[in-house]
């Protein structure tokens, strides 16, 4: 249970139940303002159930009161919520997070239909860049807990399509890690822009529309490309080619994309080097 003193609360729920009368609505109102997600009222409802000492008129009134969250709830949200709840409280701790934010996360990734790359892109605004590697550590956790549970949240069919995606996803994760770290290894990528966060939010835009690239890295690079020499704005640009070519075509939103990157790089990297070349002469033609 992920609710914050959950043991005084669920206390609080015997106690009203306990008094004879109120209708079943009024106590599930009661109830659901002292756990407000029904995966974390499920299992007071049903911890409570286990208890031998009840009077039968409040064990009716309790099973009454599960009946009915469990028919007004969506099955999957129930189950995966109760099946991620730990490993939401572990991740919470070690990320300094409410662990509530975390499950639903989790809820959210098994029934949603966007593209990997929004998917990432949503945890990074959500969370931080600076936390995106460990948030993918608890969905994967997280999914391999829910498959493992004795009521699993989706079916076999569900969970293969899901682990395909999880896949794309740490892919994603070792394509990021490569793109920020070979480039920000080079000082005078550096001299653009140090910021992680920039370089990472590239690559990302990229993969959706990388017919964008000009602009894109205009807004990366900035008025520090107009200090370049040709000479480095060559250099620059066969290292970015690289870097791109690196990225799985998978990831692309179309996996054609890629080459129409890479070509668009290739006529900018031959401009430059025109230009570097033209560069080359002016200055052999001063010293002669």
């Amino acid at each position: 249970v992920l609710e914050d003193e959950a043991l005084p609360k669920a206390k609080q729920i015997l106690k009203l139940i306990s008094v004879h009368g109120g209708a079943l609505e009024d106590f599930l109102r009661q109830a659901r303002s002292l756990f407000p997600d029904p995966s974390d009222l499920v299992l007071v409802l049903r911890e409570l159930l286990r208890r031998k000492d009840l009077e039968e008129i409040v064990r009716k009134k309790l099973e009454s009161l599960l009946k009915h969250v469990e028919e007004q709830t969506d099955p999957k949200t129930l189950k995966a919520g109760i099946n991620c709840a730990l490993k939401a409280r572990l991740f919470g701790k070690t990320l300094s997070l409410k662990p509530g934010l975390l499950r639903a996360s989790y809820r959210q990734f098994i029934q949603s239909e966007s593209h990997e790359v929004e998917i990432y892109s949503d945890w990074i605004a959500s969370y931080g860049y600076q936390r995106r590697l460990v948030v993918l550590d608890f969905i994967e956790g997280s999914l391999l807990t829910d498959i493992d549970a004795n009521d699993a949240s989706c079916s076999r069919l569900e969970f293969g399509q899901l682990l395909r995606r999880l896949t794309q996803l740490k892919m994603l994760r070792s394509a990021d890690l490569l793109f920020v770290s070979t480039l920000l290894s080079y000082s005078f990528t550096k001299a653009f822009n140090a910021e992680e966060s920039s370089w990472l939010l590239l690559m990302l835009s990229l993969l959706q529309q990388p017919h964008e690239v000009d602009s894109l890295l205009a807004d990366i690079i900035g008025l520090n490309a107009l200090l370049l020499s040709h000479k480095e704005h060559a250099s620059f640009l066969q290292i970015f080619y690289q870097v791109c070519k690196a990225i799985p075509s998978s990831l692309f939103y179309e996996e054609y994309w890629q080459e129409e990157l890479l070509m668009a790089l290739r006529s900018m990297t031959d401009i430059a080097y025109k230009h570097e070349m033209a560069e080359q002469r002016r200055t052999i033609e001063k010293l002669s």
